[in-house]
């Protein structure tokens, strides 16, 4: 899939779990924190920059007007709670926001300066409300498609009883999400597969994108590694947002912290299976472009302009490694690094690439 400059991603979490407070930090904005529930009522919507070290570095051996780098756009909603699709709290109205994204970050909390809106923390109970809440949303989404296609079938209209057995085999995904976190459908022909791609797609549901775990916690480090046991899964990033959010970039450096945007824009590559690669030529701008994984170099084309594709003849690629180690664009030539190479070659991470094009 093309993602082209930018990448989508949804804070989902209960009131008071610090998704302000971390979408400030990473957006450099300042919307309304205060430590009681629901202080966010619709949605903030702001840019990350990724970090992306190699756009500099190719940027300074380009001499770039202007460096373009790979963002984030972050949308945080209004805290969810138990019941949240009965209509208490806020309800969740606000989840429509979340459904074009592309991925979703579920902010979990373990803070001991803030209270907690069930009484206590419990990072286990907590994702297993959210994703209670966001399931009951999906399947009410699910249920208006349904009752549209039985009105289908039962004037014969073609496909539509293969579409509401797609539609069923959804449904225990998304109950199967709730349960467990896992959205996984079996498939009995490729048809099946198509239909269930286009329906996810059309409906945008939630539980069928792809996802990772914040903990956002005032506990010490030495402390961390037993809040990831009580939730037992890989993709757990956990961060003290407020006190990184009091530091200067400066203070950051000094006291060898990572980053969260650092830190949060691996996962996002991870999570997301993402490769990111660089258009640019000397004096000119510099730009970043995200893609997934085995991308080819003429899907890319047509993403970058669609002249681009339609007379596409062949495309120069140069390794970010080899490119870095050149003090000019001109000796990256002189020592062969740029690369002939045909429309099926699959974009590398971090790889140059200069599009060969006939109008």
């Amino acid at each position: 899939m093309l993602y082209g400059e930018k990448i989508r991603v949804g804070f989902v979490g209960l009131p008071s779990s610090g998704k302000t407070t971390i979408f400030n930090l990473l957006c450099k904005t300042s919307a309304e924190v205060a430590p009681y529930p629901f202080t966010t009522k619709s949605k903030n919507q702001g840019i990350m920059i990724m970090y992306e070290p190699r756009a500099e570095i190719i940027g300074k051996i380009l001499k770039s007007s202007e460096i373009k780098y790979p963002a984030v756009e972050i949308v945080d909603v209004a805290g969810l709670i138990k019941g949240a699709h009965e209509g208490l709290g806020l309800g969740n109205e606000f989840l429509s926001y979340i459904r074009p994204l592309d991925i979703v970050a579920y902010v979990l909390r373990f803070l001991k300066s803030v209270p907690h809106v069930e009484g206590e923390d419990d990072l286990k109970r907590d994702f297993e409300i959210l994703r209670y809440e966001i399931s009951m949303s999906d399947l009410e989404v699910l249920s208006r498609r349904e009752e549209k296609i039985k009105k289908l079938a039962s004037v014969g209209q073609k496909d539509a009883e293969e579409i509401l057995h797609v539609l069923e085999k959804i449904k225990k995904a998304i109950e199967q999400f709730a349960q467990n976190g896992e959205f996984k459908i079996d498939f009995e022909k490729e048809k099946e597969k198509k239909i269930a791609e286009e329906e996810i797609k059309s409906l945008q549901l939630i539980t069928a994108k792809p996802y990772f775990i914040i903990i956002n916690t005032d506990l010490g480090k030495d402390q961390w590694n037993k809040l990831t046991k009580e939730i037992n899964r890989a993709d757990i990033l956990i961060c003290d947002a407020m006190s990184e959010f009091d530091l200067t970039e400066d203070e950051v450096k000094e006291f060898g912290i990572t980053p969260l945007r650092q830190i949060l824009t691996d996962f996002i590559k991870k999570t997301m299976d993402l490769v990111i690669f660089f258009t640019g030529f000397e004096g000119k701008e510099l730009r970043s472009w995200i893609v997934r994984k085995g991308t080819r170099v003429f899907e890319a084309a047509g993403m970058i302009h669609s002249d681009m594709q339609k007379g596409f003849i062949s495309a120069e690629i140069a390794n970010f490694q080899e490119y870095k180690n050149c003090k000019s664009d001109a000796e990256a030539y002189s020592k062969g690094i740029f690369k002939v190479v045909g429309r099926d070659y699959i974009i590398q991470d971090g790889d140059l690439i200069r599009i060969k094009f006939k109008v």
